[in-house]
């Protein structure tokens, strides 16, 4: 029997008893590994929006259930002693790590209690590292209340607010636990065993010129390329998928786009590429973005090693973007579609495979790999063959720079940034209470519009309302945008009704076609909305709520450098989704989605200081480079 399906079967005092036991067992130190603090709370929520147990009671009850579990184990720490604690963390090599942590708690009083109490995996050894430590009751009581006040708001609030649906991510992210740890334990092992392949191409990078990884070129390049590009993929899947090739053809564009245009092009080309099939031919596309990425940015890196230019060159691109395309996509491959490739070769070899009692895993890469293995060559071959005839490139008349490693490391160099920080994760604990989700948008649009001044750092969290305000002038202009996309939709929804009704036949299958692509347009629509956003964002720091609307002036701005305009709303999308990595596994989302929100705004406001016209001309920067 699965103890939290009992637990959510529980009501009124028996659920609270219960759910006060479990919480008082872990937070004094006892782990409950089938019953999680955050799981136990959320099923608490989904109860106080049932009816089924009353919240004033309820948070009452947790609250001081909390509270006096955490003092319990303060107390026992204390009692247990530092000398026996590092008798015991000696052999397991802790000592240092316990060593820190207490530092960090003595150092930071009981700021630093607030800040452990509310980051995943340390809020019950936060107490314990207090009571050995020797902190102060009274320091430990003022970080302890209040950070248990914003934890149980936080959770029980989401399983009021979301409901069951929480509980199914939850249980998901569990499930697949073990797949992420085999995971990491693969890329360990692949980084181990390519270290030092990969230093000495790194080598050969920076002798040809190459400036990293943190920085990327767009040498003229054009709206015609990205286009073709884009064109390219979506054409040759909609042909594999039309006849049922046992291919994918859907990276021509992107490695043509990575050889000729560089790595951030390329990567950009494969990942807006995949949406786009998303959206339209194939529903499974998008989540393999980031293998399409991965592809035209090892494209791009060919290019500066001249692989394109020899016979050798040509080979080793291929093997490259096999490996990368097979091996990605494996893991891929188990969350979306069972371990299946969705081509009828990669799926039968699977199923072959499974029945000879093969691990799944090897089964399903193998499978992948089969199709991969002539994909690959023929999308390089193609690849290789259009960009040999394209005219050569003139040389850049002038220059722009945008600097992905100082986007990547300026909030952990601002000052108190840890502080700035959680500030974000506490409105998005509390995003359903609507205005701290508006303070947190509105904040990112302050940051974006210091950077474009000039700043290198996060701003301070004193203009609230100003943020609340920004944060919904943004999102009711971006709502505004995204119309067309929900009026495209509207006809398909009908149609799709009628159909369940079995009127397919009175309607014909030429209105339901119709239907079909008008739906495909709207999401298009959308999607160019998503690309669009530094755009956006740019002319209301400029001109304000009319000026986000202005298409003309949006348009404007992304033709100053077209390159430019792709790669920065390729990359915002994509940080976004990494930020909301954290939601899908649960742990960490309270991290990783302002983090990367904030390397988000950054780039923004680089992208605005950048296609503004005083600075840049659109003639000028359009034959420019940005590295």
């Amino acid at each position: 029997m699965n103890p939290m399906a009992w637990v959510q079967g529980l009501e009124g005092t028996t659920l609270i008893v219960v759910i006060c036991a479990l919480m008082f067992i872990e937070e004094t130190g006892v782990p409950v590994p089938f019953a999680p603090g955050d799981l136990v709370l959320a099923i608490g929520g989904i109860a106080v929006a049932g009816g089924r147990v009353n919240p004033a009671i309820f948070v009452a009850a947790i609250s001081i259930t909390i509270t006096v579990g955490a003092i319990i184990g303060r107390e026992a720490a204390e009692l247990l002693g530092w000398e026996r604690l590092m008798k015991v963390a000696e052999p397991l090599h802790a000592r240092g790590a316990l060593e820190r942590a207490a530092g960090l708690l003595q150092r930071g009083g009981w700021r630093a209690v607030f800040t452990a109490r509310l980051i995943p995996g340390l809020r019950v050894y936060t107490s314990q590292v207090a009571g050995v430590s020797r902190m102060p009751r009274l320091t430990f009581l003022r970080g302890l209340l209040p950070a248990n006040a914003v934890y149980i708001a936080g959770f029980v609030g989401l399983g009021a607010a979301v409901g069951r649906p929480i509980l199914a991510l939850i249980h998901q992210a569990e499930h697949q636990l073990l797949v992420a740890i085999l995971l990491i334990v693969v890329v360990v092992g692949v980084f181990l065993l390519t270290r030092a392949p990969a230093r000495r191409t790194l080598a050969s990078l920076q002798a040809a010129g190459w400036t990293g990884p943190l920085r990327f070129s767009l040498d003229s390049v054009g709206v015609v390329l990205i286009l073709a590009s884009l064109g390219l993929n979506f054409a040759g899947h909609a042909l594999a998928v039309t006849f049922g090739l046992p291919l994918f053809l859907d990276s021509i564009g992107t490695v043509l786009a990575g050889v000729v245009a560089g790595p951030w092009v390329g990567g950009s080309v494969g990942f807006i590429s995949n949406l786009v099939i998303s959206n339209t031919i194939d529903p499974i596309a998008a989540p393999y973005g980031i293998v399409s990425f991965a592809v035209g940015f090892a494209a791009g890196l060919a290019r500066y090693l001249n692989w394109q230019k020899r016979a050798s060159g040509w080979v080793a691109l291929w093997l490259v973007t096999f490996a990368i395309a097979s091996l990605v996509s494996t893991p891929l491959n188990f969350l979306m579609n069972g371990g299946n490739s969705g081509v009828a070769l990669g799926d039968s070899i699977y199923r072959a495979l499974t029945g000879a009692h093969l691990p799944r895993i090897v089964a399903a890469f193998v499978g992948e790999a089969a199709v991969d293995l002539p994909d690959k060559l023929l999308t390089v071959v193609a690849a290789l063959l259009i960009a040999q005839g394209l005219p050569q490139q003139r040389a850049p008349r002038s220059t722009a720079d945008l600097d992905l490693g100082e986007a990547f490391t300026f909030v952990i160099r601002s000052d108190r940034w840890l502080r700035k920080l959680l500030a974000g994760a506490a409105c998005l604990l509390l995003f359903w209470l609507i205005v701290p989700f508006l303070l947190l948008v509105g904040y990112i649009v302050e940051i974006a519009r210091r950077v474009r001044s000039g700043a290198r750092a996060l701003p301070p969290w004193d203009h609230p309302w100003q943020n609340i305000k920004d944060g919904f002038k943004l999102i009711v202009a971006l709502l505004i945008w995204t119309i067309p996309s929900v009026l495209l939709g509207i006809p398909a929804a009908i149609v799709e009704a009628a159909v369940n009704e079995g009127s397919r036949e009175a309607l014909g299958g030429s209105v339901y076609a119709a239907a079909g692509i008008v739906a495909a347009v709207g999401s298009v629509w959308g999607l160019l909305v998503l690309l669009l956003e530094p755009a956006i964002i740019s002319q209301y720091m400029d001109r304000g709520f009319r000026g986000a609307l202005n298409v003309a002036a949006v348009i404007r701005r992304v033709r100053v450098n077209l390159g430019l305009s792709i790669v920065v709303g390729a990359l915002v999308v994509v940080l976004t989704t990494i930020g909301l990595i954290g939601l899908v596994v649960v742990v960490g989302v309270l991290v990783t989605f302002p983090y990367a929100s904030f390397i988000g705004a950054y780039l923004v406001g680089r992208y605005a200081a950048l296609t503004d016209r005083p600075m840049l001309r659109a003639e000028t920067v359009n034959r420019g480079s940005v590295r």
